[in-house]
């Protein structure tokens, strides 16, 4: 009889370890397949990014890194005035018609980059002399760019045109008197060019047609 309740007991042991259930463990965050995320919609045409792309490899090329570490700034659809694409460079001729293209901002290394296309294949980096019109400035804002990008050792692309400025200069001093020197007082007309270049500004004074100086006061 004693046998039978002690046989008893532990079925009824054995019965309630058996029904004993863990904890449930938490359960897995289901994970997306690849490709059903939203992919971002660039902020530009689709049709311009295969010129995009041309010009971030240029750019990449030029500056000597990899076009990850080359920006897009903006994307916006232009008119240019001509077969030049608004930039002209020396003496090449342009043909006078509208083009329908883009212009691209870049930015690499802290500075800023103009490109310009067309809407099929054409793409080219309008230097920073070339952006904007400075009329008859054009030949000394190019003198002044070449002798900056010599001086630092830098490509004529890295440098910005700031500002242009026809001035009338008090003597031939050309507002930048050197001492130790002597100067005409007379009325020297030129131009205030100032340039950026690595995050500094540069003050170039010129008189006549071919004088230059970087005034460094």
């Amino acid at each position: 009889m004693k046998a039978r309740r002690y046989l008893g007991w532990i079925a009824l042991l054995l019965l309630a370890s058996c029904e004993m259930v863990p904890p449930p463990a938490s359960a897995p965050t289901p994970s997306l397949p690849p490709g059903s995320l939203p992919t971002p919609t660039p902020a530009w045409p689709p049709e311009a990014q295969p010129l995009l792309d041309r010009a971030i490899a240029d750019l990449a090329g030029r500056l000597g890194i990899p076009p990850t570490q080359v920006d897009v700034v903006r994307v916006e659809r232009v008119a240019w005035p001509d077969g030049c694409l608004g930039c002209p460079s020396g003496d090449r001729m342009c043909i006078d018609v509208v083009v329908p293209g883009f212009r691209l901002i870049l930015r690499a290394g802290g500075q800023e980059y103009e490109y310009r296309s067309d809407e099929k294949d054409r793409v080219l980096l309008c230097p920073a002399t070339a952006i904007g019109d400075w009329g008859p400035a054009q030949p000394l804002v190019e003198a002044v760019v070449a002798d900056l990008a010599g001086r630092l050792n830098l490509p004529p692309e890295q440098i910005r045109v700031v500002q242009v400025t026809e001035r009338m200069w008090p003597d031939s001093s050309i507002g930048c008197p050197q001492p130790g020197q002597m100067y005409l007082q007379v009325i020297t007309p030129g131009y205030q060019i100032i340039l950026e270049a690595g995050g500094r500004q540069y003050d170039y004074h010129t008189g006549g047609q071919s004088r230059f100086i970087l005034c460094e006061k």
